[in-house]
């Protein structure tokens, strides 16, 4: 089992789209932690992409997370481990 209050380490952050733009830049490290730790960290980091984490009046995010490029995250919970990849994806990406 692992324990989710301890993950050490790194992932790597990939933005893509608008989320690209404005980070102003392509990748990042980040502690591993939860999606929403990953997040709350980003936003510090990066202040211009505070809107895009931000839900639409719909209730709706503007960016998808996957990781690995294997499936998309849903759940803030999730937990991101040292070596894992998370991209940032606009929503509207793909059409």
């Amino acid at each position: 089992m692992i324990n989710q209050e301890i993950t050490p380490g790194f992932i790597t952050v990939e933005f893509l789209g608008i989320p690209k733009l404005k980070a102003g830049v392509s990748f990042c490290k980040v502690p591993a932690g939860s999606l929403s730790s990953v997040i709350d960290y980003l936003k510090n980091q990066f202040p211009r992409l505070s809107q895009e984490f931000l839900p639409s009046p719909s209730g709706k995010s503007h960016v998808l997370y996957s990781l690995n490029g294997d499936y998309f995250l849903h759940d803030p919970e999730t937990i991101l481990l040292e070596g894992q990849q998370l991209l940032i994806i606009s929503a509207d990406a793909g059409g």
